[in-house]
């Protein structure tokens, strides 16, 4: 058989990185795991002098077991009666049973807490990371990598705090075997051992299986989030039944999947328990053969025969269960290492305060796959202004917004905020100078209220309806039979497209910004819910510099710079701004 050190070391170091801050638990979960055991083998082995009183012999067997206990009453000064050595086994039985209880509670405190830290740690990695590697991954995918991944993850613990029971309790069946017979005890050991090598291949096609388990529920997950997402798209176009169809394949793929999966580890327990089976009765055929046959010792060593089979059996399950738990730790480990390493940068320690104005310096972009797509613009904006940036699809329109939040870094070039270049400035004080307002705006399924103060708690509600106010939504608002604390579904659903948009805008008019950026927010809208932003826009004008990002439409007329670009160049500028460069 071929051995693959390389992917065991990297196993090992996978499973280090992942728990090695827990080694303190871990431990914990050892000692509790081998005293449980020991108290249970010798509870067992217990049963021997039990048995001896019973036939009549007094307790004296001449085997080690009974030599043993019969020693340690000596020791500790106590009759070594039937009823003391009766009470001893009861009080070794009740002490193991809180034993297991405490290695049960311990495992369960810290499977969670490593649930709970695991989720922290990957979802605060993945909203500190950058745009370019946030718009990359899949939707779904991190649904479930924060819930599948990680649960099953987490399982780590539970696993090794059975497979400390199952080692402890296997020494302890060993030593009782051995203190009976040492041959059988050797042959148990090595039948043992001769198992575990033999069913390595059933391992490689239980983890070949999980892998794939994991792949296809990232995919149902990307595919469940892709279509429910986009359910009126699907059934405007009439196509529930293809669609479903697709989501059939997925689940008849995952049925497969698991049902393998069931019966690798079927195979290994059946072939376990033949294998115990065998093996007792040549234990029965050996020992019943030798002189001063004593049935106690022979029960006794049957059981822990038994015992050792059925530990190797529950060893196999819980290696299985691990091999299958690989591949979700893997790729959350991925996965957060990748995110982790994709961090925005932090920006300098400058100030955010723009007194005077933007200006783009020659400021080119490229995405690593699409190419260039801002070639050499400049432009300038005085604090106040408003600014329309228009042209057809696809010449860089919406790059220039990625560019004001810093979301992207120009390839070349220079964006200035009082002629500063603006990664002098920390990039969450930069962002709460801004407010960005996209075609499609995000809304919580939430009141009205928590939608504008969006997880600012220091809003008062006088703040909130402040600021709707200046978004002309206040009236809407007011008419509602709950007004701020209506609920209005999922992403805004139960409320229009106008009335979104100027929700979205409250939010950010309460944050009291520099600058507005409307990124074709207005493009779906209706001419009265246009003219109603259009009026608010018009309100601060002079106070809050505005980039309107458009086609064109009724929003551009407030403009007091346009700038046109094509092709990712800056074609033409209206108005009173100077073309550097």
């Amino acid at each position: 058989m071929r051995s693959h050190p390389g992917k065991f070391m990297n196993i090992l170091q996978l499973l280090a990185t992942s728990f090695g801050s827990y080694y303190r638990h871990l431990i914990v979960i050892i000692v509790l795991g081998f005293f449980a055991s020991l108290l249970e083998g010798l509870g067992i082995s217990a049963i021997i002098p039990l048995f001896s009183f019973v036939t009549g012999g007094g307790g004296f067997a001449s085997d080690t077991v009974t030599r043993v206990f019969s020693a340690f009453f000596a020791f500790v000064g106590l009759s070594y009666t039937f009823r003391y050595l009766l009470f001893f086994v009861g009080a070794l039985f009740v002490v193991r049973i809180i034993a297991l209880f405490a290695i049960q509670n311990v495992t369960a405190r810290i499977v969670f807490g490593y649930e709970r830290d695991m989720r922290e740690r990957m979802f605060r990695a993945t909203v500190k990371s950058s745009w370019p590697f946030l718009s990359m991954q899949k939707v779904g995918h991190l649904d479930q990598l924060l819930i599948t991944n990680t649960t099953n993850t987490s399982q780590f613990f539970g696993m090794f705090s059975t497979l400390v029971l199952i080692v402890t309790k296997t020494i302890a069946y060993i030593v009782i075997a051995v203190n009976i017979s040492h041959v059988v005890a050797l042959l148990s050991f090595s039948v043992g051992v001769a198992l575990f090598f033999v069913l390595q291949p059933m391992f490689r096609l239980n983890k070949k299986s999980a892998t794939e388990a994991e792949n296809l529920n990232r995919s149902l997950a990307h595919f469940v989030s892709q279509h429910i997402s986009g359910m009126k798209s699907v059934k405007s176009a009439g196509v529930e039944e293809p669609v479903s169809k697709e989501s059939s394949s997925y689940f008849e793929n995952i049925r497969k999947v698991h049902v393998n999966m069931v019966t690798i580890r079927g195979f290994l327990e059946m072939g376990i328990q033949f294998t115990g089976l065998a093996f007792v009765a040549g234990v029965f055929a050996y020992m019943y053969r030798m002189p001063g046959f004593n049935f106690a010792s022979f029960a006794v060593i049957v059981y822990a025969v038994n015992q050792i089979f059925m530990q190797i059996q529950a060893a196999q399950v819980q290696l299985h269960a691990l091999s299958g738990m690989l591949p979700y730790l893997s790729r959350a480990s991925t996965y957060q290492n990748d995110a982790e390493a994709n961090a925005e940068p932090i920006g300098g320690a400058g100030s955010s305060a723009i007194a005077e104005g933007i200006e783009f310096r020659n400021v080119s972009f490229s995405y690593p796959k699409r190419g260039e797509v801002l070639s050499d613009v400049s432009f300038s904006v005085k604090q106040g202004q408003i600014v329309a940036i228009v042209g057809p699809s696809g010449v860089g329109k919406s790059t220039i917004a990625d560019l004001l939040l810093r979301l992207i870094e120009p390839t070349s070039g220079v964006l200035l905020a009082d002629g500063k270049d603006v990664r002098t400035v920390p990039i969450s004080e930069w962002r709460k100078t801004l407010g960005y307002i996209p075609q499609d705006p995000f809304l919580l399924n939430d009141s009205i209220r928590n939608n504008i103060a969006f997880y600012n708690s220091a809003l008062s509600l006088q703040h909130i309806i402040d600021s709707a106010k200046r978004a002309n939504i206040h009236e809407f608002i007011e008419s509602l039979p709950h007004g701020y604390d209506t609920h209005i579904g999922d992403r805004g659903v139960l409320i229009s497209g106008g009335q979104r948009q100027r929700i979205v805008l409250a939010r950010l008019l309460a944050r009291k910004p520099k600058v507005l950026i409307l990124d074709e927010a207005t493009s779906a809208l209706d001419a009265e819910s246009e003219q109603a932003i259009r009026r608010s826009i018009e309100h601060f004008r002079g106070d809050i510099t505005v980039f309107i990002i458009a086609h064109g439409g009724g929003m551009l007329a407030l403009a007091d710079i346009t700038v046109k670009l094509s092709a990712g160049r800056v074609v033409s500028i209206t108005g009173p701004s100077l073309v550097r460069g």
